[in-house]
């Protein structure tokens, strides 16, 4: 099962500089580091796409699944590898992982430190 999302987050064009989009933010230096993080998760294949949400503070994802559990080990491996690039950013930020196949509700969430 890990080999058929790794081929198809493969084939789904990760790294692709359009896959990485970010809303305008009325928050001064909240998403400074928010191009990093998504440069990292979209470059890194955890996600075929990457959207900052500056209003609602939420990093929202997609990556070519459907199983909750794949959704919350790429959470949990995101928010750990990403540490480093959250630990930068102002208030409470949250991850979100949606599914192409599974759209109207986020497969997982967790929180970035």
């Amino acid at each position: 099962m890990l080999v058929a999302v790794a081929l198809l987050v493969q084939l789904g064009g990760c790294g692709d500089s359009g896959n990485q989009q970010e809303a305008p933010s009325g928050k001064a230096g909240a998403t400074n580091d928010m191009p990093d993080l998504c440069s990292f998760i979209v470059g890194g294949r955890f996600a075929v796409q990457c959207v900052v949400n500056s209003r609602d503070n939420v990093v929202e994802i997609t990556i070519n699944s459907f199983d909750d559990e794949v959704a919350r080990n790429v959470c949990a491996d995101i928010a750990a590898k990403t540490e480093h690039l959250a630990a930068h950013l102002s208030g409470q930020w949250k991850l979100q992982v949606f599914s192409p196949y599974r759209s109207d509700k986020a497969l997982a969430a967790c929180y970035l430190h």
